[in-house]
């Protein structure tokens, strides 16, 4: 029984893996260090088992699983515990209800099933098997893969979550210990079997509840971004359209003009023609609007028009020229969650800095199967970092705080990568958008 068990515990870690594994971007990729992640933490939660007290025992193994997928995924160390919790609970209370039932069904103790070594062996087995049961059914009628993954970038509802199942492990591991009491056999074992079906049945409500919170926190956040898109295509079109208004008041008088013109120089009046060129290139700065171009995509140059406008009212220095093939699958939200959170970004930074050399420069380049977007801005050389993440100093860190990581969620979405080079000696912040280009 003891190997079928070990194997089943394999089963049980490699499944886990599997469904974390979409939710995570990847730090190493080769199937062999996906192996090696399976075979520490099936060894240590084999281990742990026989030999160390289960008091002790929960938490070395979620903190064997947070460990694995650090060294696995990039995330953040809540997400990893959520993920160690989860993984924990679930095992926990299965083999909870698994050995309850049992109990009752051949009218014995909870201490006896766990004496006996197949009972042991056979209650784990079962055990496994319930818990990826009821993960493949809250899965498929509670929480869908979108719905989780909402929920495991929602920093609140996360924290609530983790609570939730820290102390329910921790009630669960105090009625465990019932059983050393010498209380009523079918009191005891009736408690327990409840206490694990109503944590189970308690959290399925709590990730309906949580995940719905997040889908509309997400969806927020998705209305906010829309409304910057429309108010920025509303900017972009307004300014083109003054641009077209005064470019037709001096169509009106050009043709006038080019017959004055040609009058003037049949009759070899050339210094007169000469002041009327001049008057025409003076009509031509003062009447018709500039409409700057600053890429090729109609959306995107709208977003930069903004930028511009807002970088000249704040006396900060903006040059862009971003190209995106039309090959690149971006679509209008990506590209709106990507260069508004990036450039509101840069934006920000520049705001903290005094004096006239503040800037924003945004330069791109092809290859075939790359695209890069560079943008470069002033800061002011301080940076708030937790780990390898770039936090947010604003007070409302629920909406801005999560600008670097929509964009970089987005970008890893799509295959790409960002990359950070902040410069606190030169005071110079840049980061590079590499976006993959569909030949």
């Amino acid at each position: 029984m003891m190997p079928l068990s070990f194997a089943l515990l394999i089963v049980y870690n490699a499944y886990y893996l599997s469904y974390f594994k979409r939710y995570f971007p990847s730090k190493r990729s080769h199937w062999l260090s996906y192996v090696a992640a399976i075979a520490i933490s099936t060894g240590i939660t084999a281990i742990s088992y026989l030999l160390l007290d289960h008091r002790f025992v929960v938490y070395i193994i979620i903190g064997s699983i947070m460990l694995s997928y650090h060294w696995l995924f990039r995330g953040s160390h809540l997400q990893f515990l959520y993920v160690g919790t989860l993984y924990m609970f679930s095992l926990y209370s299965s083999r909870g209800i698994v050995i309850s039932v049992y109990a009752i069904a051949f009218n014995k103790s909870i201490k006896e099933v766990l004496e006996q070594d197949t009972y042991y062996y056979t209650t784990f087995i079962l055990a496994v098997l319930l818990s990826i049961l009821s993960n493949l059914l809250t899965r498929r009628l509670i929480v869908s893969d979108l719905r989780a993954r909402q929920l495991l970038y929602n920093r609140e509802q996360l924290k609530f979550v983790i609570i939730y199942l820290f102390l329910q492990l921790v009630y669960l591991t105090l009625v465990n210990d019932g059983r050393f009491l010498g209380l009523k056999q079918a009191w005891f074992t009736d408690l327990y079997c409840i206490s694990c079906v109503v944590g189970k049945l308690w959290l399925i409500f709590i990730f309906n509840h949580t995940s719905k919170v997040s889908e509309l926190f997400e969806y927020e956040l998705h209305t906010r971004q829309l409304e910057e898109q429309l108010s920025r295509q509303m900017h972009h079109y307004q300014s083109y359209r003054r641009f077209t208004e005064s470019f037709r008041a001096f169509q009106h008088d050009y043709n006038n003009m080019m017959n004055s013109m040609k009058n003037l120089l049949q009759n070899q009046e050339y210094e007169q023609a000469a002041r009327m060129l001049g008057n025409i290139h003076d009509t031509m700065h003062k009447n018709v609007q500039i409409h700057r171009t600053y890429s090729n995509n109609v959306l995107l140059d709208a977003i930069l028009q903004d930028a511009a406008n807002t970088c000249e009212g704040k006396g900060i220095f903006f040059s862009a020229m971003a190209h995106l093939p039309e090959s690149i699958s971006l679509t209008e939200l990506e590209i709106v969650r990507i260069f508004t959170n990036v450039i509101d970004n840069a934006i920000d930074a520049c705001d903290k800095v005094s004096g006239p050399d503040r800037f924003i420069k945004i330069t791109s380049g092809n290859t075939y199967d790359w695209t890069t977007i560079e943008v470069s801005n002033s800061f002011d050389g301080h940076l708030l970092m937790k780990g390898s993440e770039l936090l947010s100093t604003k007070e409302n860190k629920e909406f801005h705080g999560l600008g670097l990581k929509i964009v970089k969620e987005t970008i890893e979405g799509l295959g790409g990568l960002v990359h950070l080079d902040p410069d606190s000696e030169q005071g110079i912040f840049q980061i590079k958008l590499i976006l993959p280009t569909s030949p």
